[in-house]
């Protein structure tokens, strides 16, 4: 009988060896997964990823570190090491790293508050309550420092000042914005930059301003700097790419500015031609501001044409001025105009139909003013304004309430963008469709009209002309129109013809503006009727992140100037106090 021993050799040397290949097989597969998790693929703001550990071992690997993790970094990414001499990576001051300006913060304050610029004097007694807004031009009481609880911004705040906080307003931002919010509240707080938002009021600081794009960055005093520094091979030749994922670059800045009504008639075309200087009612401070702003839109509430005499100061509500006062419009460097208006086809001491109003658009356009809520019909009078500033498109869009009902385009016929989808309802009741109830008004056009040019442009003004005269308290029409305009994409929405300062509300990311007053015109019935603001809004790209109104008077009846102390806040006031219903 043959020997069996052999075979029994081979079979247990073939055993061994399978066992030994499924153990190799696992232990691989633990590496590939481990090497899977632990490498540092990639770091927001990284390109190409943090190189890998030097010499023939291409395996990448976690970084080990020591100091404050800093924000914006994965922490997947990194392991903190329990030894210095463990570290590859340090993140603590050190004279030998290298430093990045990681994160700006800012001074905010309640947008109620009335207050945009301190001194940094001012700065560190309102922090410490021992002043209050109103001591420095503000509104409203001595305020409280408070943060949100966040651990690391906590410590980087309590670098820029001596002050400590008295109480955590909420676990995140949106609880401090919330607790802002509050109508009653006097609060004072930092915030990143990139966390800013249009529902509170971003403080420049000794003349900086860094929300607005004011000052040199480098002289920003709230600044988070991150130290790194390679401790090993690995860490060295990481350190590049994790100083430029740390490393912040301010977004580009626009500045648009939107002015109340725009009325070169009557006693103010008067006094505008007893000048001798057709650019006077814009010439100065306010027309410097709004040249210096990268967007200015206004409100045209009258037509402009060379087809009948204006009236001068005389008694009516015939509202029409020559073509020589576009010099006031192009001195200030308005950009686009809203048409939308209820005295836009008025035509001086003779009927002209809408002549005047034809005429009124061509001057525009020769001008290089573009216009927005009017047409030679309805499509033409839909359609949006579209400029491209710093990269970023803004599409503007103008309706009307006012008057529209009886000078409303048609398919074929001039006119004015109707805010309603029809005016049957309104006309039939034989009185201005302003003063008719919310429930009359159907905004099923203006809604689409909206959420169809947000598909195309990057930020989405509206001009409406809407509201009743004479108060600061906007009417339910008018806060039904600017709320949908808000709920269907626009990211600013600015109302006018109340000739007065009207609310202010933020809904969702979105700013409204009920009515910003007269801008130039003639109307001195009471004090209130002389008085308006700018509204500035800054663009962070293509986010609206901050608001300031910038209050004036107009003077002799036709030159709006810049107020400041008690008539200032006054004014501001006005906006504040106004009536508005809660939100839905």
């Amino acid at each position: 009988m043959e020997s069996t021993q052999p075979r029994n050799s081979w079979t247990v040397a073939f055993v061994v060896s399978l066992i030994a290949f499924i153990l190799s097989c696992g232990v691989l597969v633990v590496v590939v997964l481990d090497t899977g998790s632990d490498a540092p693929a990639a770091v927001a703001g990284s390109d190409p990823p943090f190189p890998i550990a030097g010499g023939k071992d291409t395996t990448p690997k976690m970084l080990q570190f020591v100091g404050p993790l800093p924000k914006g970094l994965d922490s997947a990414l990194f392991r903190g090491a329990f030894d210095v001499k463990d570290a590859d990576i340090s993140f603590e001051s050190s004279a030998d790293g290298e430093s990045v300006a990681h994160r700006f913060f800012v001074p905010i304050v309640p947008l109620h508050a009335g207050l945009d610029s301190v001194t940094g004097a001012q700065l560190e007694e309102l922090l410490g309550g021992r002043l209050s807004f109103a001591d420095v031009g503000g509104l409203g009481g001595v305020p409280t420092f408070v943060i949100a609880a966040t651990a690391t911004d906590a410590r980087t705040i309590g670098s820029f000042t001596a002050a400590r906080p008295e109480t955590v307003a909420g676990d995140t931002y949106d609880d401090l914005f919330a607790a802002m919010a509050d109508p009653e509240s006097a609060l004072i707080a930092f915030v990143p930059l990139d966390e800013l938002r249009p529902s509170v009021s971003a403080l420049a600081v000794d003349g900086a301003d860094i929300a607005r794009g004011k000052g040199d960055p480098d002289a920003w005093p709230f600044v988070e700097s991150v130290s790194v520094l390679g401790l090993t091979k690995a860490g060295k030749e990481a350190a590049p790419g994790i100083l430029a994922a740390l490393r912040t670059e301010l977004p580009p800045i626009t500045t648009v500015v939107a002015t109340g009504d725009i009325l070169q008639s009557r006693c103010s075309l008067e006094q505008i031609i007893a000048t001798g200087d057709w650019g006077a009612a814009l010439r100065g401070p306010v027309g410097e501001y709004l040249a210096a702003a990268d967007l200015a839109l206004g409100s045209l509430d009258g037509s402009i044409q060379d087809i009948n005499p204006p009236f001068l100061c005389v008694p009516g509500t015939n509202l029409s001025s020559p073509p020589e006062v576009m010099e006031a419009l192009t001195l200030a460097g308005i950009d686009g105009v809203t048409v939308a208006t209820n005295h836009i086809f008025d035509c001086g001491q003779e009927y002209c139909g809408t002549q005047a109003f034809l005429r009124t658009l061509e001057l525009l356009d020769e001008a290089g003013i573009k216009y927005v809520g009017g047409g030679i019909n309805l499509e033409a009078a839909l359609a949006p304004a579209i400029f491209a500033v710093n990269g970023v498109t803004f599409g503007v869009l103008g309706f009307d309430d006012v008057a529209a009902y009886e000078l409303e385009a048609t398919a074929t016929e001039p006119g004015t963008a109707p805010l309603d989808d029809s005016y049957a309802e309104e006309n039939a009741a034989g009185e201005p469709a302003f003063f008719r109830p919310a429930e009359e008004l159907s905004l099923t056009r203006f809604v689409d009209r909206i959420q169809r040019l947000k598909s195309q442009v990057d930020v989405v003004i509206v001009q409406v002309q809407t509201g009743t005269e004479d108060t600061h308290d906007p009417s339910p029409r008018s806060i039904k129109a600017l709320r949908a305009a808000a709920d269907a994409g626009a990211d600013l929405v600015v109302g006018n013809q109340a000739h007065h300062v009207q609310a202010v509300e933020t809904r969702g990311d979105t700013f409204i503006a009920y009515a910003l007053g007269n801008f130039i015109f003639d109307q001195v019935h009471t004090p209130e009727h002389t008085q308006g603001y700018l509204l500035e809004a800054s663009f962070h790209g293509k986010r609206l992140a901050n608001v300031r109104m910038v209050p004036y008077q107009i003077e002799e009846k036709y030159k709006p100037t810049f107020v400041d102390g008690a008539l200032r806040a006054k004014i501001l006031d006005d906006v504040f106090s106004a009536y508005l219903p809660a939100q839905d």
